[in-house]
């Protein structure tokens, strides 16, 4: 059988050196290989040795490149020099016989292993520089083991050598005559060593059955008598074959990989490459020495480009890579490449898809294109600023996203397939016309598949990524705005219309509508409110020390509900609520149809219905006037519609008034029934369920109509018994459903957490989550779970290196967790980065420890603190100035342009900075233009020139600042630094040669 090897240490260069044996094993030819040219013409046949009879073995010299040992059937070694194509020794044993192995150290000693003779060492080693040329026999050096067959052998180093008989395992040291360690195993042929670890080497048996051993397992002290049983690290039965011992010179399809560590490869059947990746685990053994364990990680078949392999070897390339340069029966020797496969994936904060494999320490990465996310970040969100309330909610409440979850109108003809006219057609002609523009693929099945690209792009981080990009959720109503005009987010109906609820809850709670006394039900939901001090349990809604009773608590409520009059008498929307004298619950009930929006009077109705029949909702309208108890507003607004499908619609309902009072079924009920489950409309089936049966629950337990128009139902229809029960069981179903709109049914609570929770779990919008939850906790309840929402979405926007988002997001955080009495609930970090001062070193802010220690005053209203007295050193009262360190007394450094103490607020002088007059004025200019579009003669609008004004006073602010040279120590005031360094490079202060602004 044929032998291809790596002449690791021949290389200087990308060309490697490769020795073979033929099949017929009488030649041996030296090739060179360019690791970078991955073809069969990379490979190159530089020399080819001839002469040989049956060659068993063939080792080479890493220290004399191009000295090469062949051992031969007929008992006689070879020395030859590849390159020069010449024979330089041929030595025989005393006693001729097999040469069954052969090894060659960096010193010149050669290591001969024979089969047994009676009167003759097996194992015989000579140096090749004492070797007289011309001599037949071999001049010894050392000889070991009479009677005994050695099979295989390794120099470990110059002294040392790994030895295998027949029937053992051993270890020898040159400078010994007994061998350092035996053991007895049958697993004795072919001994490699692993080239990224010397302990460990690799045999297999007569049978086929391949071990791999660590030397320190072998290494025992030996005691007369006793043979200790050897335990490979791994064993593989018959892995090579069964009867490869039999074949003891074909050098077995075992090769350690030379890129790898814990790798090595088999061959099997001449046409598939087993590829074994082993993982380990350390031990420590008796010794105190540490010591792996081994197991099977990772098996990759590779199938050879031609079938009838002898052997193999690996190739070498740059990045830990690899391919095989393999031999043929035939003798021809080809190259054939390692299909790379992944091994690991994972996903970046950036969605982008990061592949890698044990092999290569090259990541790649399925990129996200940046298209969409420039698309999706809005510069400009305009907010109208105007007073909110709960009965708001129906306004824009007919919203709808479009069938294609939000693309635009290009992605909806390019994500559009038209199954009909491929069936049509007969073909997938039609349908992948430029497949690559496509962002669709189908199978042979014809099943419709995202493209990956397509995918990620629509996958959730990047969406909450533009979401960030462009402020979202910092501003609820802001955020309404960014939803209805990105066309790039995941803008569905529920996620707006919850921030709709919050935007109008957040407004009541700015302006005290929500807050009674001590009691703060700020962002409470429906259930808590009609659930009484049960709803309001581990919550700090109370404000006062004690518990809070039922009759307090209504007593608060009805001041609330008192509040919430007498502000609608000043917004002119005055109207009567209905009220509920047989309930005991009325003022709850009363308080639940403020927050669900349901607060509305008979205008409020009227506006209401106007709003949707403008937008050509008049299904929706109709059922509105069913849900507030008016059926003939109904019969007129459907017959007010253009459509003669719904005015004849309404020509059936108006026989609701001439059979209503009538009992028991008769033909127009039985056709009411029908409609109501065959029509397509919501609004028009739950019209005609009620009014077939007069029963409400045909419109409680529709789903297609919104959760909230389902409770103004229940609160203005059911008793308290079974209102409880629908509040319950429509409390308990939202939770474990996710519904982002049930928030209004639960509040932010810690039922509302449990809801974001399940909201989580099935969408992974942690975004979503975090952002809401900071409007309840920790200002009324702590959760742990809102602690890992916030992390989490701090560490994206960080990863995404949205810095100032996150610095916002904190910022919020920290205003939503103030109650109302001032107090911030939540841990706010410490002040990073301060002024101290030059004398004591300390903060010359001097920061009040009030509000948990969060407040303090800011730079300049710190220096202005009038402090009259301060006691210096000695402990003596001495005057405080007035722009001084309010520790020590030590005056503030003057700045070096105006002299001026730092830190001195109302300047007698204007301090421009760099930025002067006329840029402000081309700002405002290229606003305007851009606002009112170029070439318009049209005047900025008052809150645009507010502003302007506003940024104006900010940056004047700012160029009073403190502003110190860190390698001078002088100060200016920041905007005289800009100023003078903008034609200056030397410090201003007389006598100082510093450049300051080199830095």
């Amino acid at each position: 059988m044929g032998l291809i090897k790596n002449a690791t240490t021949w290389s200087t260069d990308n060309q490697l050196d490769y020795l073979s044996v033929n099949p017929t094993r009488d030649e041996v030819t030296h090739y060179k290989v360019d690791s970078l040219v991955e073809s069969d013409d990379s490979i190159t046949k530089l020399n080819t040795l001839k002469n040989f009879t049956n060659i068993t073995c063939l080792d080479y010299s890493h220290s004399q490149v191009g000295q090469v040992g062949v051992g031969e059937k007929d008992g006689y070694v070879k020395i030859v020099d590849v390159f020069a194509n010449e024979t330089n020794l041929t030595v025989r044993p005393k006693q001729r016989r097999c040469i069954n192995t052969i090894g060659i150290n960096n010193v010149g000693l050669v290591a001969m292993g024979l089969d047994k003779h009676r009167q003759d060492t097996s194992l015989q080693v000579w140096d090749i520089n004492y070797q007289k040329q011309g001599e037949d026999l071999v001049n010894l050096s050392f000889e070991y083991f009479v009677n005994e067959s050695i099979v295989s052998l390794q120099f470990l180093n110059d002294i040392s050598l790994l030895v295998a008989s027949t029937k053992f395992l051993k270890e020898i040291d040159l400078r010994v005559k007994t061998p350092v360690y035996q053991h007895p195993s049958r697993l004795s042929y072919d001994i490699k060593l692993n080239p990224f670890n010397s302990w460990q080497f690799s045999t297999y048996g007569d049978d086929g059955t391949l071990a791999i051993w660590d030397r320190r397992k072998l290494s025992g002290r030996m005691v007369p008598g006793d043979l200790n049983l050897a335990t490979p690290l791994l064993t593989f039965d018959k892995l090579v074959g069964a009867g490869a011992a039999s074949k003891k010179y074909m050098n077995s399809c075992f090769r350690w990989s030379s890129t790898q560590n814990r790798e090595f490869s088999t061959l099997h059947r001449g046409d598939i490459i087993k590829r074994w990746r082993l993982g380990s685990t350390s031990e420590v053994n008796e010794q105190g020495m540490a010591m792996e364990s081994l197991f099977v990680s990772i098996v990759h078949d590779i199938p050879t480009i031609y079938d009838r392999v002898a052997t193999f070897d690996y190739i070498p390339k740059n990045n830990h890579g690899a391919s095989l340069i393999c031999m043929r029966q035939s003798g021809t020797v080809y190259r054939m490449p390692i299909t790379q496969c992944y091994s690991n994936t994972t996903f970046s904060f950036n969605n982008s898809l990061l592949l890698s494999n044990c092999e290569t320490p090259i990541i790649d990465e399925l990129v996200v294109t940046e298209d969409i996310q420039k698309s999706g970040a809005l510069q400009n969100i305009s907010t109208e600023m105007r007073v909110l309330s709960f009965e708001d909610l129906g306004i824009n409440d007919d919203y709808a996203p479009d069938e294609y979850n939000g693309f635009s109108e290009d992605e909806k003809s390019e994500d559009d397939v038209d199954t009909t006219d491929r069936e049509s057609n007969g073909s997938l002609d039609h349908y992948n016309h430029d497949k690559e523009s496509h962002n669709l693929l189908e199978d042979e099945h014809f099943n419709l598949f995202w493209r990956p690209e397509r995918l990620l792009q629509k996958d959730i981080s990047v969406i909450m990524k533009i979401r960030a990009m462009a402020g979202y959720g910092l501003d609820p109503m802001k955020t309404v705005d960014l939803i209805d005009q990105s066309k790039s987010l995941q803008n569905n109906a529920y996620i707006r219309n919850t921030w709709r609820w919050l935007a109008i809850a957040k407004a009541s709670v700015d302006d005290g509508t929500m807050v009674s006394g001590d009691l703060d039900l700020g962002y409470e939901g429906i259930i808590g409110i009609w659930s009484g001090l049960k709803g309001l349990v581990n919550q700090n809604r109370y404000l006062k020390d004690g518990s809070l009773t039922d009759v307090q608590l209504k007593k608060e409520m009805e001041k609330i509900i008192r509040l919430r009059k007498k502000n609608k008498v000043i917004l002119k929307n005055v109207g009567s609520m209905p009220n509920f004298p047989n309930s005991p619950k009325h003022i709850q009930r009363k308080l639940c149809m403020i927050i669900s929006g349901w607060d509305l009077s008979q205008s409020d109705y009227e506006e209401k219905y106007k709003i949707i029949m403008d937008n050509g909702h008049y299904q929706k309208a109709a059922a509105w006037a069913v849900f507030f108890g008016d059926i003939p507003k109904a019969v007129e607004i459907l017959g007010s519609s253009k459509s003669e499908r719904l005015r004849l619609i309404a020509t059936a309902i108006a026989g609701y008034m001439a059979y209503k009072d009538q009992p028991g079924n008769n033909s127009w009920r039985e056709q009411c029934r029908k409609m109501a489950s065959e029509l397509d409309d919501p609004y028009l089936r739950v019209i005609f369920a009620f009014i077939a049966d007069n029963d409400w629950y045909d419109v409680l337990y529709e789903q297609a109509i919104s959760l909230r128009e389902r409770l103004g139902v229940a609160l203005r229809f059911l008793n308290d018994t079974d209102l409880t029960t629908f509040l319950q069981k429509t409390s308990s179903s939202v939770i474990a459903n996710g519904e982002l709109e049930g928030l209004i049914l639960t509040g932010i609570t810690p039922n509302g957490i449990d809801l974001l929770q399940s909201y989580v779990n099935k969408t992974s919008d942690v975004q979503t989550a975090a952002l809401i939850s900071l409007f309840g906790s920790p200002r009324y309840f702590k959760d742990e779970r809102v602690d890992e929402w916030i992390q989490s979405y701090r560490q994206m926007l960080n990863s995404w290196e949205l810095f100032p988002m996150r610095a916002k997001f904190d910022i919020l955080r920290t205003k939503l967790s103030t109650t109302s009495s001032g107090k911030i609930k939540t841990k706010v970090k410490a002040r990073q980065l301060y002024i101290q001062c030059i004398n004591c070193k300390k903060n010359i802010n001097n920061p009040i420890k009030e509000r948990n220690g969060y407040t303090s005053k800011s730079l300049i209203s710190a220096s202005k603190r009038k402090i009259n007295t301060i006691q210096d050193q000695n402990g003596r009262q001495k005057e405080q100035h007035r722009y001084s360190c309010p520790h020590c007394g030590t005056l503030f450094p003057r700045c070096a342009i105006c002299l001026m103490p730092l830190g001195t607020s109302n300047l007698p002088f204007i301090i421009n900075g760099v930025e002067k007059q006329r840029d402000l004025e081309y700002e405002i200019k290229s606003e305007k233009n851009a606002h009112f579009g170029s070439g318009q003669n049209s005047v900025l609008n008052d809150s645009m020139a507010a502003d302007l004004e506003l940024r104006n006073k900010k940056k004047m602010r700012l160029n009073e600042w403190f502003s110190f040279c860190l390698t001078c120590n002088h100060g200016m005031h920041a905007g005289h630094a800009e100023e003078w360094f903008a034609r200056h490079n030397i410090c201003p202060t007389a006598g100082c040669n510093c450049q300051c602004n080199k830095y």
